[in-house]
């Protein structure tokens, strides 16, 4: 272990700079807001702070049930002065990316003493693209995975370096922070602790998963069971519903779609295209993970410099990596998320390993041309996310969905409905309008007759719920579906289309 106090060098600073520019470039391209959980996390945050209930009361997601979502990020963030978060809730994400990119450029300076490979790691982890694209949002994957971050790396001190036993105090309360936090993240704690701790025969390992529930439980005065209740309930309901995950709701639907039809972008696409299409998504929002682990098997071998430290972080990287796998390609495990999301937190033991691979005598120049190749391939990633983002006309709110909003806002009071159904959470943030949509806390099975797949006919839906407006874009919806919706005037702003429905 070496000593942290250190001089920091200029390119330190111009790697932090090119990593906070990459993260705010995105809102260059779309000043109006991105991001599908923004407007929802910012109107939990409205809200509590405005009435100090908890867990708020968002009565506009009318398939809501109750907001038992982990708390533990909004309830940090609402915290914030208001000016602050007003002004700059956009980049509250990129301020968490930065303090990950930080601890993991310092962890690999203490542990190896090394400002190349410092450098190394830093570049790594600014240049991922998964966390460029993320992160334009209020989310809170960045915090949780900060805290699982700070988990392991604990662990590596504990197991490898003579430390305090009292350590084990904070490892066990960041385990139950990501249970507050996000359950995605928790999902793959519990998978880290139970494989490594059966693995290793490390009791104390296997310990942490009751631990972190224990601790949740504490921190939380009982509400996590509200918590557990509602993970409980999403992952039931994507257990029936995977297949259809980011299907088009009606071209897949089993009243207006046609037999045999499939999204073209759907995620589990079926055949040989939609693996592929998967096997995209795995390399190339993080291709780093992928040849950081083949780089550091190549180097991994009984004549290698390899440390404790190198091979705990290998693993870590390699199980997070077969997890992304199982949850991918696994049907029964499907339910647990879209596998390629959890690519997000292999960056950081991705950008370690390199830090303590690279830059010093542990590294050949196999490994060096693995690392410039990769970094060629994740700037061309990077390069045309920001190419899809300019021309996209649904990752981000462009000037024609301004004016629909505004018109919105200024019309009567009602219900909307909105295809795509991503928009719902922007329609009621910024229309003030009460939604048909939830699937944000609990009670998912009130949207299952709507999502992921339309399975009622929509004019018993208008009628049953009073729906007042409809919002799409020209040629989402099909004819057989625009055929059945009620007497309608239709008004057009660009692309968009807003009926209001006349009976």
């Amino acid at each position: 272990m070496h000593n942290p106090y250190f001089f920091v060098p200029f390119e330190v600073f111009v790697i932090f700079l090119l990593g906070l520019f990459l993260r705010l470039l995105p809102h260059y391209f779309s000043p109006n807001g991105l991001g599908v959980d923004h407007w929802y996390w910012k109107a939990y945050i409205e809200k509590w702070r405005s009435d100090r209930q908890f867990p708020p009361m968002l009565p506009q997601f009318l398939l809501e049930k109750h907001q038992w979502y982990p708390p533990f990020f909004p309830l940090l963030v609402a915290r914030c002065p208001n000016v602050l978060f007003d002004r700059f809730s956009h980049v509250i994400a990129v301020f968490i990316d930065l303090l990950r990119m930080f601890f993991v450029m310092a962890i690999v300076f203490v542990l190896t003493g090394r400002m190349t490979s410092v450098l190394g790691a830093g570049v790594v982890y600014a240049f991922t693209p998964i966390l460029i694209s993320y992160n334009v949002q209020l989310n809170p994957r960045g915090l949780a995975a900060l805290f699982l971050d700070i988990v392991v790396v604990l662990l590596i001190f504990l197991i490898w370096h003579t430390v305090p036993v009292w350590l084990w105090i904070f490892v066990v309360l960041f385990s139950g922070l990501i249970l507050l936090t996000h359950k995605m993240t928790t999902q793959l704690f519990w998978f880290l602790c139970l494989t490594v701790g059966v693995s290793t025969a490390d009791w104390r390992l296997l310990l942490l998963v009751p631990g972190s529930m224990v601790m949740a439980l504490i921190l939380s005065k009982g509400f996590y069971f509200k918590i557990l209740l509602a993970h409980w309930d999403i992952v039931t309901f994507w257990n029936r519903n995977w297949r259809w995950l980011s299907a088009h709701p009606v071209l897949e639907s089993p009243i207006y779609g046609v037999p045999g039809y499939e999204t073209p972008t759907k995620y589990f696409r079926s055949g040989l295209k939609g693996t592929w299409r998967r096997m995209l998504y795995l390399f190339g929002f993080n291709p780093w993970s992928w040849t950081i682990l083949a780089a550091g098997l190549w180097m991994y071998g009984p004549h290698s410099f390899l440390t404790y430290e190198d091979a705990w972080t290998i693993r870590w990287l390699a199980l997070i990596l077969f997890f992304t796998m199982l949850t991918t390609f696994v049907p029964a495990l499907r339910c647990l998320g879209n596998g390629y999301l959890y690519l997000y937190n292999s960056s950081f033991p991705a950008a370690l390993a390199v830090g303590f691979i690279w830059g010093g005598l542990k590294h050949d120049m196999v490994v060096n041309v693995i690392l410039a190749l990769t970094f060629a391939f994740c700037v061309m990633g990077i390069g045309f996310y920001f190419w899809v983002l300019k021309k996209s006309k649904t990752l981000k709110v462009d000037v024609s969905m301004n004016e629909v909003l505004e018109r919105l806002r200024n019309l009567s009071d009602g219900i909307v409905l909105c295809f795509p159904q991503h928009w719902h959470d922007i329609v009621a943030y910024k229309s003030k309008k009460p939604v048909m949509w939830g699937g944000h806390g609990y009670g998912f099975k009130r949207i299952e007759f709507i999502f992921p797949r339309v399975t009622e006919p929509i004019k018993k839906t208008i009628k049953e719920f009073n729906i007042k407006y409809l919002l799409t874009y020209e040629k989402y919806l099909p004819d057989n579906f625009l055929k059945d919706l009620p007497p309608a005037d239709v008004e057009e702003f660009g692309q968009y289309r807003l009926f209001r429905f006349t009976s």
